[in-house]
């Protein structure tokens, strides 16, 4: 049996289309079924568990306060 190598511009070609469609599938599966939604849903107690409650609060509008008030 003979392997034929094939012109190289075509495999090249067929390498980058076959990933641009894997790409498309994942992404297209990804948001049609909006699983970034579904993921975030997950994520976001954890952050606030761990990042957000510990954070220092502050009143914002108690910083801004009398700033824009005429002179």
């Amino acid at each position: 049996m003979k392997k034929t190598s094939g012109c190289p511009i075509l495999r090249i070609l067929g390498a980058v289309v076959k990933t641009a469609l894997i790409a498309y599938a994942a992404l297209f599966t990804v948001f049609y079924f909006n699983l970034d939604t579904k993921l975030f849903y997950r994520i976001m107690p954890i952050l606030n568990k761990y990042h957000y409650d510990v954070m220092p609060h502050k009143d914002f509008a108690e910083s801004i306060r009398g700033q824009n008030e005429a002179v």
